[in-house]
């Protein structure tokens, strides 16, 4: 029994490398405007404010700008965190997050040289055109979910693969393994729905554009964000399945007769 004991070892070892947290991490960065940026806003493009406020609605304005850059920096980030990011995902989403930087820059310029509020009110109009919180943040988080997804359940299967070889030479000692047969069977069925959710996700939201918003863009994130949610409850539900299987090989293993096992040939030995 000394081989199974060892294999035993080695699943339990495979069962506690967890799937990495950021397979599961959905959530949506986006920066909203606040109600004090709105109204400042507001009062800019209907010319409340006099001319000599010039430099105050500047530096309103200027800030807005300066959170969206603050934005598109974290998106950066999050996407060189990424372990599971696909290169050519993240080459099409960093392209689309300089191309609203550059933009944001050129218009900060523009402001910054404005001399009138008609001038002003004109180019303010123009400081969400980019709707990173409305679209690029969540698109950028969806990508990455979605590979980090695929990832994960590339990862189950090889995972299930060498659960199921476990079980096989657990099959031929001798042992009732049907249990592990059907929580296998569990397994496979949720790997396969977790992939089938979240490996589209990444190719329906990643060429969205600001010029997509509200439609089709909103309808389009609102799946993919049901869709990442789904496949992460599966990928849980298929590693659950997994240790399962190894806590039920281990307690076969642990509550065999030892004179029984004695008496038993070890298929991996004789």
């Amino acid at each position: 029994m000394k081989s199974l004991r060892r294999i035993t070892i080695v699943a339990l070892v495979i069962a506690l490398v967890a799937i990495p947290t950021a397979a599961l991490a959905l959530d949506e960065a986006t920066t909203p405007i606040t109600e004090t940026d709105r109204a400042e806003a507001e009062r800019a493009t209907t010319g409340e404010r006099p001319e000599h406020d010039l430099s105050e609605i500047k530096a309103r304005a200027l800030e807005r700008i300066d959170k969206q850059l603050e934005a598109l920096e974290r998106l950066r980030s999050k996407i060189a965190k990424s372990r599971h990011i696909t290169d050519d995902h993240a080459t099409q989403l960093l392209r689309d997050i300089s191309t609203a930087a550059d933009g944001l820059s050129e218009l900060a310029r523009k402001i910054e040289a404005a001399t009138t509020v008609e001038e002003l009110r004109q180019l303010i109009e123009h400081i969400d055109d980019y709707k990173i919180g409305q679209v690029l943040a969540p698109k950028t988080s969806q990508v990455i979910g979605s590979d980090s997804l695929v990832y994960a359940t590339g990862k189950l299967e090889r995972f299930s693969a060498k659960l199921s070889e476990i079980t096989a030479r657990f099959e031929e000692a001798g042992f009732d393994v049907d249990e592990a047969w059907r929580l296998l069977e569990k397994m496979d069925a949720n790997i396969a729905e977790g992939y089938r959710l979240a490996s589209p996700v990444a190719g329906n939201v990643i060429g969205l554009q600001a010029a997509d918003w509200p439609d089709p863009a909103e309808s389009v994130l609102s799946a993919g964000r049901a869709d990442l949610r789904a496949a992460g409850n599966s990928v849980k539900a298929a590693h659950g399945d997994g240790v399962d299987v190894v806590h039920f090989l281990r307690g076969l293993l642990e509550g065999s007769d030892p004179a029984f096992d004695i008496a038993r040939t070890d298929p991996a030995t004789g």
